[in-house]
């Protein structure tokens, strides 16, 4: 019979950064999971200034701003004031229009998808839009190029600000054999998250074969690639990095066929 707890008796764990975990966990334990909490990424301040700062000093000089990620949203907010009167914000996924626009500002150019290509695809960023334009991209050290590259073959001038840079946590509890034997599911937001929990799980002498076996929860085909990769066994794609996405795909991964 269908229940409005569909994940009743699961243990799973949530491995987004802190402060980006409340929501999910929130989801899952009212769905009548054990929702657990165990970061795979710190946000830590990069270690090179110089293309954040150069982004405050001159923002008045960029036609249009594009924020990666909710976590670029807010190191970037923290850091600088950001001016939409003049310069059109433009986000990458839901997350990221939610914070900026909880911020009082107005995000202009909004892709139907959750990634850079799809954000490349929006009428506003295609080559007669951006020739001559000068564009900033808020996002961590070590980012994928693909959008930079793309805007300038368009013809635009595009300055990369490193808002902050990721790096691997340090817990008090290990992530071992007897940590991860508890686990029904584990939701990964990344490639670099799930490498990080994987790197944990080593150093703490899991049993990785154990690992490999609990149903793992990815963002989409480049994180389902590196789960391959690494040998994880039950892996579910979800649509997208969100929580709405995520919750769904656990939801349909234990619900029994015709519940």
């Amino acid at each position: 019979m269908p229940t409005d707890k569909p994940l009743q008796g699961k243990t799973i764990l949530v491995t987004r950064p802190h402060g980006l975990h409340h929501r999910l966990l929130g989801l899952l334990n009212e769905a009548g999971a054990e929702a657990r909490h165990y970061a795979a990424i710190e946000i830590v301040a990069p270690a090179d200034d110089s293309s954040r700062e150069h982004a405050r000093r001159h923002f008045a000089d960029f036609d249009i701003a594009i924020f990666i990620s909710p976590t670029a949203v807010r190191t970037t907010l923290d850091y600088m004031p950001v001016d939409d009167s003049r310069c059109r914000l433009a986000a990458i996924g839901s997350r990221s229009q939610q914070a900026l626009e909880n911020a009082g500002l107005r995000v202009a150019i909004q892709p139907e998808g959750h990634d850079s290509e799809s954000l490349l695809r929006h009428p506003a960023l295609q080559a007669a839009q951006v020739r001559g334009k000068h564009i900033v991209i808020f996002r961590g050290e070590d980012g994928r190029d693909v959008l930079a590259d793309r805007l300038m073959q368009r013809g635009a001038s595009v300055h990369y600000a490193a808002m902050y840079a990721r790096a691997c946590p340090q817990h008090s509890q290990a992530f071992d054999t007897a940590f991860i034997s508890s686990l029904d599911a584990i939701t990964i937001s990344s490639n670099e998250g799930l490498q990080n929990l994987y790197t944990m799980a080593q150093q703490a002498d899991a049993d990785l074969d154990r690992l490999r076996t609990v149903a793992l929860c990815v963002p989409g085909q480049r994180a389902r690639t590196l789960a391959q990769q690494l040998g994880f066994e039950h892996i579910v794609q979800a649509d997208n990095a969100t929580d709405d996405a995520m919750f769904a795909a656990l939801c349909a991964l234990f619900t029994p066929p015709g519940g």
